[in-house]
């Protein structure tokens, strides 16, 4: 009787042990842990600035339990693939062109809408305003969570001439950046040829595309100078602003401790407040230099183009994405009432 009562006995000291060696690991797994972040930009563009100094912050708030694993430039997902690898928990975080899920999610076309947005700072208003919160939600309703918001201006390249008004975009074979653009710029007589912007430069070089859209920030960084002949830069009016934002999966971000959770929110605050503008607001100065010592036609957009663009994207993306788009109407209206 009695050995069965010590058998008994350490059969249940020993599960009990082994239960709190599993809470234990468990709760050390839940604090301490590396996150990958992937994205498409070369190594020391602003993207990857941004996504570095973030982790830099949060390594160093929560005092090395949270470390992060940089693969810029495309090295470990390629970049409409990094939706899907979030949403799964595969990928913890990205610098992502939202609307390069747009195909999963349309409604976020909505942040590469034309003339949806009248400048950076105007656009970082998003993320305290209904237009922003919005976007929040549908995005954590698909599995990912916005972090830090960023928008980046952009400008039209070409090697053929220099696009001006919408009638100078017929008979090119271009690359517009986003869904709605690539509407527009088709009802405008353009061939469209879609692909990230990490594939423009061999586009360009092959023939593949003549003229294109993207952000200040890639036609440099991506060296688009080499190929371009022509650039309708974003110093004074831009019709292309794009949401490139620091997000994170939410099965990582449910991994994270409440604590942890407070600081990358604290830290997500401190970039809107402190460092997004500041980095951003310089990249047409940078792209302006660029392209000048490369001695490219460089234009300015007047208020005249700008308007005349804004007409023609009314009556074409805007159009189309308000019929198309479950909401899209609601959310070009938010759009809207954040540029009052």
């Amino acid at each position: 009787m009695r050995t069965k009562k010590t058998l008994f006995c350490l059969i249940v000291v020993l599960a009990v042990s082994a239960f709190l060696m599993f809470v234990k690991t468990d709760v050390s797994w839940a604090k301490s842990m590396t996150l990958k972040v992937s994205h498409q930009f070369a190594a020391g563009d602003v993207r990857d600035q941004m996504g570095r100094v973030f982790g830099e912050m949060v390594t160093k708030r929560t005092n090395g339990e949270i470390k992060f694993r940089h693969y810029p430039a495309k090295s470990l997902y390629k970049p409409k693939e990094q939706w899907d690898a979030l949403r799964k928990g595969a990928l913890d975080m990205s610098v992502f062109p939202l609307d390069y899920a747009s195909g999963k999610v349309p409604q976020l076309s909505v942040t590469l809408m034309p003339c949806a947005v009248a400048n950076i700072k105007q656009g970082l208003t998003w993320r305290n305003k209904p237009i922003g919160k919005k976007i929040d939600a549908l995005m954590e309703a698909n599995g990912v969570k916005n972090l830090v918001w960023a928008w980046f201006d952009g400008g039209m390249g070409s090697k053929i001439k220099q696009i001006k008004v919408p009638a100078d975009v017929k008979g090119t074979k271009l690359r517009a950046a986003g869904k709605k653009f690539e509407f527009m710029m088709r009802e405008a007589g353009a061939s469209i040829t879609s692909m990230p912007s990490s594939e423009t430069y061999h586009a360009l070089s092959t023939g593949v595309l003549d003229t294109m859209l993207t952000s200040s920030a890639s036609f440099v960084s991506y060296k688009l100078y080499e190929v371009l002949k022509y650039i309708n830069a974003p110093r004074d009016y831009s019709i292309w602003y794009m949401a490139e934002n620091l997000i994170i999966s939410q099965k990582t971000w449910d991994r994270l401790t409440p604590e942890q959770q407070q600081i990358f929110m604290e830290v997500a605050e401190w970039m809107h407040e402190n460092w997004i503008y500041d980095n951003f607001k310089t990249l047409v100065d940078k792209l302006i230099e660029a392209y000048t010592d490369a001695g490219i036609d460089i234009h300015y957009m007047t208020e005249a183009e700008f308007k005349a663009w804004l007409e023609f994207a009314k009556e074409t993306a805007w159009k189309n994405y308000a019929e198309t788009v479950p909401g899209g109407q609601e959310l070009l209206d938010l759009a809207s009432q954040a540029m009052e």
